[in-house]
């Protein structure tokens, strides 16, 4: 598909940058915690740089806190050292349920999501992925894979986390189902620590 003239990659009134999913850091802190929430919430948003929220209407000025991100998500524009800033969406997911509305888990998923829209305008190499091409993708993940490493490191000093997994649409996956070496895992070892498994296969 040929896409058109490239829009700003930060500009939220541009439905395109808001296409093609994310590519997400996900993070499960554990069981549902409003306090924790909020701690993990404000360590993320200060080890991610990002300035003050906005929802997608511009009249909304929402505050970075628990409250207001379980009321929706809180998006910013993210600096992403070495490719760019990027409009980001952070959310959280909780009180997963069947189809009868029996809760399956109680646990919260905090994610730092950049939308492939926005970072197919910000970098032409992103194209169409992770549907299309089969190009080396390193040029503009691994940029992308380190900040959420310095992330993952601040939010594990306030919060230690049970495990976060980073690659496209990732959000609420445990580590059994994680392709080794595609995607990047980051979790809590047997003495208390932070283990990283980084991306090593970018094609």
């Amino acid at each position: 598909m040929t896409r058109g003239p490239r829009q700003s990659p930060t500009d939220p009134t541009h439905e395109d940058n808001w296409s093609g999913g994310y590519y997400e850091f996900s993070i499960k802190l554990g069981a549902a915690d409003d306090a924790r929430l909020d701690v993990a919430l404000a360590a993320l948003w200060h080890a991610a740089s990002l300035p003050k929220p906005l929802r997608r209407h511009p009249d909304e000025a929402p505050e970075v806190s628990a409250q207001a991100l379980l009321a929706g998500p809180l998006n910013a524009v993210a600096t992403i050292p070495g490719l760019g800033s990027s409009l980001c969406v952070v959310m959280v997911g909780r009180a997963e349920t069947d189809d009868s509305g029996v809760a399956l888990e109680d646990a919260d998923w905090l994610d730092l999501c950049l939308p492939l829209g926005a970072l197919a305008n910000l970098d032409e190499r992103v194209g169409g992925y992770p549907f299309d091409g089969d190009g080396d993708t390193r040029g503009w993940r691994e940029p992308i894979e380190h900040w959420f490493a310095t992330v993952a490191s601040a939010v594990f000093e306030a919060v230690p986390f049970v495990h976060a997994v980073t690659d496209d649409e990732v959000s609420g996956s445990e580590v059994p189902e994680v392709q080794q070496g595609l995607q990047g895992v980051f979790r809590r070892s047997p003495e208390g620590g932070l283990e990283v498994e980084p991306v090593q296969t970018w094609s």
